[in-house]
């Protein structure tokens, strides 16, 4: 006998019930044909998933196996059939955005408000990931549009758009004497300890950082790492150090945190955030979306 989803799902509310007549209610179904899709499953898989008495039923050691393992199954059967439904339905109004904190803070809030005015029927699924993690997302087709920093490993079959550029500045601890200075050079910077991301998340970025240091005749002290962009500057408010940050990020207005121009950075040493997306499975839902973008992309 094949085994189908649907003696899964049966299997899973027996295994959650304990009881033959609670799961048949549960799947508005009668108890004996629930009972012998369960007899079938048993046969068909060679050993027992129940131990059955006549005042109770257990799940028997293989059975707990089982039910772990199932309902991954269906989880992922799940998945697969809302991923296949979207990539079909040229009408579906929903697409999933994901995005890096770095983008919380800059363009990506104005559109999802702009977004949601003109068209507010159509479902916006939001996920924080990981630039690697998105990509992978948009080649599985289980993300529409991501938000990333670039640069970006060559990906085929993806396309990139730079829809924000950020120059930096210097984040301090308010106890810090560079807090009132207007600018502060990057040569100053010597004898400071620094709060930066790993450089997993960014090595591209996080390489370029360091060399601009450098060639200003240091290398940075890192005392402490942090991903999110609000842990980087709680950090450098708990005077764990300074931070380079986008400009954009003086919108966070972090309590202890001084938002000061920085000179002596390279010119071309800014801060990006691209969209990045799959071409040939832009649905309309989609195309609007990035229309909305391009709209409220900076000059």
């Amino acid at each position: 006998m094949a085994i189908d989803l649907h003696h899964l799902r049966h299997f899973v509310a027996v295994a959650e019930e304990l009881h033959f007549g609670r799961a048949a209610v549960r799947l508005h179904m009668a108890q004996p044909p629930l009972s012998q899709s369960i007899k079938r499953l048993e046969a068909a898989l060679g050993f027992a998933l129940f131990a059955r008495t006549q005042r109770r039923v257990e799940l028997t050691p293989a059975g707990h196996v089982f039910l772990t393992e199932t309902r991954r199954t269906l989880q992922q059967a799940d998945e697969s059939i809302r991923v296949a439904r979207r990539a079909a339905s040229e009408d579906l109004a929903e697409i999933t955005v994901t995005f890096t904190s770095a983008a919380l803070y800059r363009v990506l809030p104005a559109v999802l408000r702009i977004h949601r005015q003109r068209f507010p029927a159509v479902d916006i699924r939001l996920d924080e990931r990981s630039t690697d993690a998105q990509l992978e997302g948009l080649l599985d087709g289980s993300i529409d549009v991501g938000f990333v920093t670039p640069p970006l490993k060559t990906v085929a079959g993806l396309e990139i758009e730079l829809i924000d550029r950020d120059r930096f500045c210097l984040a301090v601890p308010l106890s810090n004497p560079l807090a009132t200075r207007r600018p502060v050079d990057l040569s100053e910077l010597s004898k400071e300890s620094f709060v930066l991301f790993p450089y997993m998340q960014g090595p591209t970025l996080h390489g370029r950082l360091i060399s601009a240091c450098r060639q200003a005749g240091f290398v940075p002290r890192v005392s402490q790492e942090a991903r999110q962009m609000h842990t980087i500057l709680s950090l450098v408010a708990a005077g764990m150090g300074v931070a380079f940050v986008p400009e954009g990020a003086r919108s966070m207005r972090v309590d202890g945190v001084a938002m000061v121009p920085l000179a002596g950075m390279p010119d071309d040493l800014t801060w990006d955030l691209a969209m990045v997306w799959k071409p040939r499975s832009a649905r309309r839902a989609l195309v609007t979306f990035l229309e909305t973008a391009r709209a409220l992309r900076p000059t």
